[in-house]
């Protein structure tokens, strides 16, 4: 009888966790849907620096709407995401010193594959034009009453994206672009004979969002796959 029960129960357990493992299938997808906003953007990211200190950042704001139109550069809309994005939900945070502002895209693509086209795209370009000065990803999203009431287009200095790694695959990818809260701080314009090491005022920024980039894809990663 033992050896008997004992089989039954590898059975029933097996069969269980087929059963959450196909429903945790069916749920990825839908994951930015179901879920509350402030579930995939948390009320706090940190990330470390190469100096080995944790710098947090707050959330300020999340913005209603999710059009891709909306969310990204008209030209990276109609050359990329095209066919390929389906919905940006965005979020705009900033370091507690309130001098920096980074806000966040959570991409929903059509596919897991188009997830990691569009990924492959913004970091490509992001490499491609690092003398250029203003190179923002997705775009800023100001939140008014806050240190970011101020952040635009023109203050996105740096970007980054990443693909989120689930089993199995999901169809997401994080983006998000960094820059100063205060419109007077000119990044990179620099005077002759120091205009060609403006890249060198862009690097810290690029830095900031591939760390950011990297913990945020891990966050929502972990978010979705414990429901």
């Amino acid at each position: 009888m033992l050896p008997l029960l004992g089989a039954a129960f590898a059975v029933y357990r097996n069969f269980t966790n087929a059963r959450q493992q196909n429903s945790n299938d069916a749920f990825i997808p839908k994951a930015w849907h179901n879920l509350k906003s402030d579930q995939l953007f948390p009320d706090r990211l940190t990330h470390s620096t190469a100096y080995g200190r944790n710098e947090m950042w707050a959330r300020q704001g999340i913005a209603h709407g999710t059009s891709c139109k909306e969310a990204f550069p008209e030209g990276f809309v109609n050359n990329v995401m095209a066919g390929r994005c389906k919905v940006v939900l965005r979020a705009t945070y900033t370091d507690l010193g309130g001098k920096m502002a980074a806000t966040f895209g959570l991409v929903v693509a059509g596919s897991p594959h188009q997830a990691g086209e569009i990924v492959s795209q913004i970091n490509q370009d992001q490499s491609e034009k690092i003398d250029t000065v203003h190179m923002p990803t997705v775009r800023p999203f100001p939140v008014p009453g806050t240190a970011a009431a101020e952040w635009s287009d023109g203050m996105g200095i740096g970007g980054a994206s990443s693909k989120v790694f689930m089993v199995p695959e999901s169809p997401y990818a994080v983006t998000v672009t960094v820059g100063p809260t205060d419109p007077a701080r000119s990044v990179g314009h620099l005077p002759e004979p120091w205009g060609l090491m403006a890249h060198r005022e862009k690097r810290p920024y690029l830095g900031i969002a591939q760390s950011l980039v990297s913990i945020y894809a891990g966050e929502v990663q972990r978010t979705v796959q414990e429901q």
